[in-house]
């Protein structure tokens, strides 16, 4: 499972990872976009009652809009809100975009027809009228983690209207103020154009720090860090959708004297051989392949059968042996090989949980534990070989002495 690092500015082309931080970005601070919206227009609607404005009830109901779309997409935001619990889809993340983009632009269009409906015919309300639309502006900068061309829009609605009609009374004095609008438009545009700059080079820079962290830097494949958040994340997956996830836990078998024998350098490079074979195995976009730890490794089926995750391992098993790399043991010669649990769970949802408290409830460690019971049989009966269980299966009671070895060829 790869990040994209692709950058466009389109919320159904923004990486999930990069998109599910930019909302809850939005989520979180929606109140200050929301009190500094409110603030603009009652401020505006303060002026045309002290000047008197005869058209008090269109006022009033511009007013009455604008406050009541900014509540539901303040209310939006926050129903939409990221939380440990709940992972989004990029379906969900997608249409999250959307729709706040629908309300920030019915939003911008409350205020451009202000500069219509509601033109104060003096000029100092005008110039205030002016700095207020301004003010609406940033309020719409939110916009920008989600689409640059949005914002734009967004300035062009708000901008565009009042200072056609300051053109249109063609005098020098509001041609003048018409040209310091467009001006602060333009300037606005130039403003997001900088942090829609500032925001790549951060989002690349926090997406680059990610990777190293969750990267295991002998291998460079993901590691357990990242094995054990993507695994809560596919889990509650699975349980959404009643799908089955299958769990490979796999060992290098009697890797320690590998690395006694020949060394830690040498340890390093077996590692990454067999780091390699699994990534040859785990081929689907979905699939997430990990470094567990020491000499052990880890995949991530989602939507896979005991079955197919079985025969998965079985190949994996053979590419490795294919690989035939020395292991000296004693005076055998011998080759690395591996050894493989197999375990397969269809998880439970909240629903389930709630309601079927008498059933068998299944849960991620189960998962974890069989595929490491399953493991454990595989070893103790000779290694080179899978072994797989059922979630929730019970224990097999191994036997007290362990099955007759296998012979590896040299």
């Amino acid at each position: 499972m790869l990040m994209n690092k692709k950058k466009t500015g389109s919320p159904s082309n923004i990486p999930p990872v990069v998109l599910h931080g930019q909302i809850a970005f939005l989520s979180r601070h929606g109140s200050i976009w929301f009190w500094g919206n409110l603030f603009a227009a009652s401020l505006f609607v303060l002026l045309r009652w002290v000047e008197g404005d005869e058209n008090m009830a269109l006022l009033l109901i511009w007013y009455t809009a604008v406050v009541a779309m900014g509540v539901m997409r303040w209310l939006f935001g926050q129903q939409f809100l990221p939380t440990s619990a709940y992972a989004h889809t990029q379906e969900e993340l997608n249409a999250f975009g959307q729709r706040y983009l629908f309300y920030s632009t019915l939003i911008s269009a409350l205020w451009g027809a202000s500069g219509i409906v509601l033109f104060s015919p003096q000029d100092l309300i005008q110039a205030v009228h002016v700095l207020l639309l301004a003010t609406a502006v940033i309020s719409a900068m939110p916009v920008l983690a989600l689409s640059r061309f949005a914002l734009y829009v967004q300035i062009t609605i708000i901008m565009l209207p009042i200072t056609l009609n300051l053109v249109l009374l063609n005098d020098t004095a509001h041609q003048s103020l018409a040209v310091a609008a467009l001006l602060l438009g333009v300037l606005l545009a130039m403003a997001s154009q900088f942090v829609t700059h500032l925001l790549n080079d951060l989002h690349a820079a926090k997406l680059q720090m990610q990777e190293q962290a969750h990267t295991d830097p002998v291998t460079q494949i993901p590691n357990r860090r990242f094995f054990d958040s993507i695994f809560k994340t596919e889990w509650r997956r699975a349980g959404r959708e009643g799908k089955n996830i299958s769990l490979l836990m796999i060992d290098v078998d009697h890797f320690k004297r590998y690395n006694d024998r020949h060394g830690h350098h040498a340890g390093d490079q077996c590692l990454q051989i067999i780091a390699q074979c699994i990534k040859a195995v785990a081929r689907r976009a979905s699939d997430v392949v990990a470094r567990h730890g020491g000499e052990e490794f880890v995949i991530l089926l989602p939507d896979t059968s005991l079955e197919d995750a079985a025969k998965l391992a079985e190949r994996l098993r053979k590419s490795v042996e294919e690989q035939r790399i020395p292991h000296s043991d004693g005076a055998i010669p011998r080759i690395v090989t591996v050894s493989v649990g197999v375990s397969c769970c269809t998880p439970s949802t909240p629903h389930d949980n709630a309601t079927n408290e008498d059933t068998g409830l299944v849960y991620p460690a189960m998962l974890l534990n069989a595929a490491d019971r399953a493991l454990y049989r595989a070893k103790r009966n000779g290694r080179n070989q899978i072994s797989k269980e059922n979630c929730g299966q019970e224990v097999i009671k191994l036997p007290l002495s362990p099955a007759p070895a296998v012979t590896h060829a040299a």
